[in-house]
């Protein structure tokens, strides 16, 4: 069982590592689409300063390019709130994979403690029988 138990740990780990592997690069992409969405932020405000905008922006939207401070405290608030649920995402599953190891390598252990148990049982109910045809041998005997 503890040969089961270390290829269950060797595949949970693996799969932790590409699970951290994959949530590394989620980080990247958000972090490139930050930086482009930063750019283009920093255009439209541009634009909007001086009047160039050719498309007219909902009322929630132009409140945010006011100024260059209030679109990039926008554009980093929404970057740290993904960056948070990538990292919420990725400490969710890295512990259910840690929780449902520890769950399989219980399960494993209390069911060869009941194997063990039941086999003791066994063992015992033999003897118990091996005795009693002893007894009997030793009263034909007398």
């Amino acid at each position: 069982s503890s040969g089961i138990n270390a290829e269950y740990g060797d595949m949970s780990g693996t799969f932790t590592d590409t699970v951290q592997n994959y949530f590394t690069q989620c980080r990247e992409l958000e972090l490139m689409h930050h930086d482009k969405l930063t750019e283009t932020a920093l255009l439209i405000m541009e634009k909007v300063v001086k009047n160039e905008l050719e498309e007219e922006l909902p009322e929630d939207l132009r409140l945010l390019f006011v100024d260059k401070d209030t679109i990039t405290n926008a554009v980093n608030t929404s970057h740290d709130l993904h960056n948070q649920r990538i990292d919420n995402k990725e400490d969710d599953i890295v512990t259910r994979v840690g929780n449902s190891k520890e769950s399989y390598n219980a399960r494993i252990s209390e069911g060869e403690v009941q194997r063990n148990r039941h086999r003791v049982a066994e063992i015992n109910h033999f003897l118990e029988n091996i005795r009693d045809e002893l007894e009997q041998y030793e009263h034909l005997d007398r």
